[in-house]
């Protein structure tokens, strides 16, 4: 079987990031290996690469972009890298695990979500995801255990209602 080819994409400074990036996490054990005791210590790898507030924003806006017009593929090596140079940040961690789910990869995705709710707890739409990843993985036990959770998360929130019921919706069909 071979792999389809997926061409970049159009922005030529996109599709060099997205080369760089997908390049670098070839060699991410070895840069993790090497950074092993400070990132034990709790520094982060962003931290020790120097990573700017602005550079975060700008990957995150492009993983987004990318996001926003389907192309999953190309936003994942942007995703997967901020996650794992900032993993306290619930977002990166999302925004990657979307990326998987999309493209059909749900036990890696539920993994990334994970992260999500471990960074932040109260995150409802990360537990929601997380169990649409459990549910399809087979994991019906766990998926309903998740998707109570983001029910109870979207409690009382109006912000949250849409979610709320979706999640709802999803509980039901596992029934």
């Amino acid at each position: 079987m071979h792999a389809t080819y997926i061409h970049p994409p159009s922005d030529p400074d996109v599709a060099h990031i997205v080369a760089t990036l997908t390049d670098s996490l070839e060699t991410l054990p070895q840069v993790l290996e090497q950074c092993r005791t400070q990132l034990e210590q709790g520094v982060t790898l962003g931290e020790l690469r120097g990573i700017t507030r602005e550079e975060y924003a700008a990957l995150y806006c492009m993983a987004s972009d990318l996001c926003d017009v389907g192309d999953f593929h190309h936003a994942l090596p942007i995703a997967l890298q901020l996650a794992v140079n900032n993993p306290f940040e619930s977002r990166y961690a999302f925004i990657a695990g979307a990326c998987l789910q999309r493209l059909g990869h749900h036990d890696r995705a539920a993994t990334m979500y994970a992260l999500a709710c471990d960074a932040d707890p109260d995150d409802a739409a990360a537990a929601f995801r997380l169990g649409e990843c459990m549910a399809a993985l087979g994991h019906f036990e766990l998926a309903r255990d998740f998707l109570n959770r983001c029910i109870d998360l979207s409690y009382g929130n109006c912000d949250r209602w849409r979610l709320q019921d979706l999640a709802k919706a999803r509980l039901e069909s596992l029934a």
